[in-house]
């Protein structure tokens, strides 16, 4: 009886033959920066982000929506923004999408409103497997 439990056990965790699809690349970075009279003051601001996505497996994938929200201390604060899209990626395509957010300084940081932020963005997609999602965390900040 527990050998045959075992060998139930071990055939249903083996490996199946169908390889997993490759999740696609996400790389996200801040457009806009607060112009320098506005870099230490507190309260609502306007941050422009661009999300480029790339499709690394052999299907085409339809960017459905952009989730977008900021982790731990930073320069701002964002709140959760979630963006639609209707973006399709052939495999080996890759495209940027653009968006605002509102964002709040809370207390201005030494770097000011420009300094780093931690942002966690997920991609929710769909494929031919059907709907997924792939979540990065990157820090950005603005240029300059």
């Amino acid at each position: 009886m527990t050998l045959a439990l075992f060998l139930i056990g071990c055939a249903s965790t083996a490996p199946s033959n169908k390889a997993p699809s490759s999740e696609p690349e996400i790389l996200i970075t801040q457009l806009s920066n607060v112009a320098e009279a506005a870099l230490y003051i507190s309260g609502g601001i306007s941050v422009q982000y661009r999300v480029e996505v790339a499709n690394r497996a052999k299907d085409p994938i339809t960017i459905k929506r952009i989730d977008v929200i900021s982790l731990g201390a930073g320069a701002y604060t964002l709140r959760p923004t979630s963006m639609p899209f209707n973006a399709h990626l052939n495999p080996g395509e890759s495209q940027a999408l653009q968006f605002w957010a509102s964002a709040f300084i809370d207390d201005p940081t030494i770097l000011g409103a420009n300094g780093p932020v931690t942002l966690r963005v997920t991609v929710y997609y769909d494929a031919p497997a059907g709907s997924t999602q792939s979540i990065v965390v990157r820090q950005v900040h603005a240029f300059g």
